[in-house]
């Protein structure tokens, strides 16, 4: 498989907005206690050729950028670690010092994914899945290896 990334276009958008239904239960996510539509934010796309096979959306801040959604259809084939690479270079070439990542208590295979990649523990917040799933009652109560969904955890790196 050879992926290309790039930067989403409006062209992506329905492409995009299928993705985050399939992978995360619709596009809209709770971030702070504020639902942010994932398939209308900045970040890139994988393709291998015109297929989708995965994607990384961007909140952009003055002073930090956070991964809001990232995702690879194909896992253990380096698409997550191309994505963030090229969210990492584009950081840089803005002048930021810092990435954020949050992710769900249970996601085991993401602590791993980004401790290697740099990013450090930061915060836990109790009960966050709790309350988004009051929201979005399509989000399962276990996740990943049967652990029960409750809570999320914050990761920050350094750039």
């Amino acid at each position: 498989m050879s992926v290309t990334i790039r930067p989403i276009t409006e062209e992506d958008h329905e492409a995009v907005r299928e993705l985050l239904t399939n992978r995360w239960a619709g596009p809209e996510i709770l971030l702070d206690d504020e639902m942010v539509d994932a398939s209308k934010l900045p970040g890139f796309v994988a393709l291998d050729e015109a297929d989708l096979v995965g994607l990384v959306t961007l909140i952009k801040r003055p002073d930090e950028w956070e991964i809001l959604t990232l995702d690879s259809l194909s896992r253990w084939s380096g698409t997550g670690t191309l994505l963030l690479n090229a969210v990492v270079d584009q950081a840089r070439e803005n002048g930021l010092k810092r990435l954020l990542v949050r992710t769900s208590n249970d996601n085991l295979d993401a602590f791993r994914f980004y401790q290697r990649r740099g990013f450090r523990l930061e915060r836990i917040a109790q009960g966050v899945i709790d309350k988004e799933r009051e929201l979005k009652p399509d989000l399962p109560l276990r996740g990943d290896y049967g652990i029960e969904i409750h809570d999320e955890v914050l990761l920050a790196r350094s750039l």
